[in-house]
């Protein structure tokens, strides 16, 4: 059985225009989740994993997403308040074909960082978390899916990767380990190198595997997306960079064994 995958920090379906610069941030302020939803339907997953979708009291982007596609199965949870756009919730989400269950979400410990905008503003770190599913892919199998989203490190000038950030790290991985023999973890962890071994460690003593890009998953170059996986056989991924979204798609295909 082949599974088709795809991970996407959507940026509140937010794209530049073609014309301008990619480097620039302030330049991903048009509203086209149409645009995204079609490059969706060209890859027809099964399983779609995407974070900073916008969820307000009347529609939730997962659900448009679902709908679209034709894919009857969403789990979407709101983790804070969206510094794209006023008034939505930031939000991530399991799309998928197959039945849902287990659905839970759990925050990660949050030091709330602090730092100045390059414009002065005030940030301080977003509370993130994991959203984790069983997908029931036919009577005997299941999947344990998981999705989150990370503290952009870079922005706050923090090293993950330090020994004062150890107390995250085994945080993370407490969070993000399997529940089950078959899983699929697919998120944007901010993380800029294309291993995540030394981020992780935890999850590779239970012996996870990672799909080892070759290209970086933004238009900055940056390596933040990232995909993970236990007892399935890793078939094929690419990075759709075809796309006016500041982060680009990941499409993966994983067999059942």
């Amino acid at each position: 059985m082949i599974i088709k995958t795809i991970q996407w920090n959507i940026g509140g379906g937010k794209v530049r225009k073609s014309e301008d610069d990619p480097n620039d941030a302030i330049a991903y302020v048009n509203d086209s989740l149409d645009s995204l939803i079609e490059t969706f339907k060209k890859y027809s997953p099964d399983i779609i994993t995407i974070q900073e979708s916008h969820t307000n009291e009347k529609s939730n982007q997962a659900q448009q997403i679902a709908d679209a596609l034709d894919l009857k199965y969403v789990t979407n949870n709101v983790y804070d308040k969206s510094h794209l756009e006023e008034g939505q919730g930031l939000s991530q989400a399991i799309i998928s074909k197959f039945p849902i269950e287990n659905h839970t979400f759990e925050f990660f410990n949050n030091p709330k960082f602090e730092t100045l905008s390059p414009r002065g503003e005030r940030w301080i770190s977003h509370d993130k978390g994991v959203t984790s599913c069983t997908v029931n892919l036919s009577e005997n199998i299941a999947l344990n899916v998981k999705t989150s989203h990370s503290i952009p490190f870079r922005k706050f000038n923090i090293d993950p990767l330090s020994e004062d950030m150890k107390f995250l790290r085994d945080d993370m991985s407490e969070k993000l380990n399997p529940e089950s023999e078959n899983y699929l973890y697919q998120g944007d962890l901010n993380f800029n190198e294309f291993s995540v071994r030394n981020l992780l460690f935890g999850l590779f003593e239970n012996g996870v595997n990672e799909v080892l890009l070759d290209v970086p998953t933004t238009p900055k170059g940056r390596k933040y997306d990232h995909v993970l996986y236990r007892n399935l056989r890793h078939i094929k991924s690419i990075v759709i960079e075809d796309v006016l979204n500041d982060h680009f798609p990941v499409y993966s295909e994983f067999e059942i064994l």
